[in-house]
């Protein structure tokens, strides 16, 4: 039996050493940000929106356009145009709408914080999908490190299990020995497909946020871990520099300016018209008739105030209490969340050292004391298969928690409004 354990630990030892350390290019995290805010379709919408908001400002500040007629007065209805004195054919016309002082500059006001809140949420959609790739780069991490993990783990048993069948076909080895590291082959090889399809769904996420219609492949060894503020800074700062908030404030400021133009837009507006009539007939003493002019001067009368203008101004002061409330809802909101994202955050940093310092370290320990005393002799195949197992799920989950550490980093740089090409700090 003994010279069973030392083949088994020689196929143990052999594979390489559990901690995993292979040279791969690492792509530039900066490189694909820059991708994805230059082609992602949702970030170039929302830039196309904000061009068109502010395109609507000069257009609501304007005056309105002026009213060109040409018409045939006094005409006979014999149709002679010279024989009565009165007939002005052509009668030109010009009339021009004078909207009541500060009409049009509270209109153009209006449209300038719509502008505004176009712009927050430009800035919101390039947080979002710089949040959505360092999370999808962080989970590829993961997903990378647990499929070497496993991997390692299926060849080490498919070993174990070609040896152990051998030896057990000579009569060397318990046949429980066999079925154990069958049975862990085959959920290794099932905990791969899953891993595996994980990691095509991502690549899936990450082409579709750079703007492909493919997916992406990318490799990622190593992560890196920007400083973290502290939470009364971190709270501030969202205050400032939210992109939803501001977004919500500038709605705020648009419905504030639309009660004041419900105000100016009761008050009547003037219509001033100039025209010019010519007159082709001749007067009695054989000269010609002398062309008219006109002026006019109009004045809109608000004959159903109650039911149209005063309901305008009710609905834009009903208006602006809903985006004030709307405003200290989402600050409530987001400032919860924040907090509640920085907890996460803590906890997880300081899981990590625990699993990389002391957990795994003592995993290793004692995977490497089980393979000397399987040895010789000490312990149980079942054991020592199930020290590996332990150590190599340690080390996932410390993956599972660099991954997590990262995002949630990812997600308070996106709550705070930090600069999506903002990603230095400490390592």
């Amino acid at each position: 039996m003994r010279s069973v354990s030392f083949i088994v630990v020689a196929v143990l030892v052999s594979l390489c050493p559990i901690a995993l350390s292979q040279e791969r290019g690492t792509p530039s995290l900066d490189s694909l940000i820059a991708n994805a805010l230059r082609n992602n379709p949702e970030v170039e919408m929302t830039r196309y929106e904000a061009l068109a908001a502010q395109q609507r400002i000069s257009s609501a500040a304007s005056m309105p356009d002026p009213q060109l007629k040409i018409a045939a007065m006094n005409v006979p209805t014999s149709l002679s145009l010279t024989s009565e004195m009165m007939t002005m054919v052509p009668q030109v016309s010009l009339m021009q709408t004078l909207p009541w002082f500060g009409k049009l500059s509270a209109a153009g006001k209006v449209q300038r914080f719509n502008y505004e809140a176009a712009t927050d949420r430009f800035a919101g959609a390039r947080l979002d999908v710089v949040a959505n790739l360092k999370r999808v780069y962080g989970e590829t991490f993961e997903v990378e490190q647990t499929l070497a993990y496993l991997e390692y783990k299926k060849r080490l048993l498919q070993s174990v299990v070609q040896v152990s069948e051998q030896l057990f076909a000579v009569g060397q080895a318990p046949q429980q020995d066999v079925f154990r590291a069958t049975a862990e082959l085959t959920v290794v090889q099932s905990d791969l497909l899953t891993v595996q399809s994980t990691l095509l769904e991502l690549r899936a996420q990450l082409g579709a946020l750079l703007g492909l219609d493919e997916p992406c492949s990318i490799q990622v060894d190593t992560l890196r871990f920007p400083s973290l503020d502290s939470l009364r800074l971190l709270e501030a700062r969202l205050k400032v520099d939210n992109p939803e908030l501001k977004q919500m404030q500038s709605r705020e400021s648009a419905a504030s300016a639309s009660a004041v133009l419900a105000r100016k837009d009761a008050v009547p507006d003037l219509s001033i018209g100039v025209s010019y009539g010519y007159r082709g007939a001749l007067m009695p003493d054989g000269t010609k008739a002398l062309d008219m002019m006109s002026v006019e001067v109009g004045v809109s009368v608000p004959v159903f105030f109650g039911s149209k203008q005063q309901a305008k101004i009710d609905e834009a002061d009903i208006m602006k209490q809903a985006a004030k409330q709307r405003f200290s809802s989402a600050e409530l909101s987001l400032s919860s969340r924040l907090r509640s994202t920085f907890a996460a955050a803590q906890a997880q940093k300081d899981l990590i050292p625990l699993y990389s310092k002391e957990l795994i370290p003592q995993y290793e320990a004692t995977y490497n004391s089980s393979l000397t005393a399987y040895a010789v002799g000490k312990t149980t195949f079942a054991m020592l298969i199930d020290n590996l197992t332990t150590l190599i799920n340690a080390k996932i989950k410390l993956a599972q928690l660099q991954s997590s550490y990262f995002s949630t980093i990812a997600e308070i740089s996106r709550l705070v409004g930090e600069d999506p090409y903002d990603f230095g700090g400490a390592q």
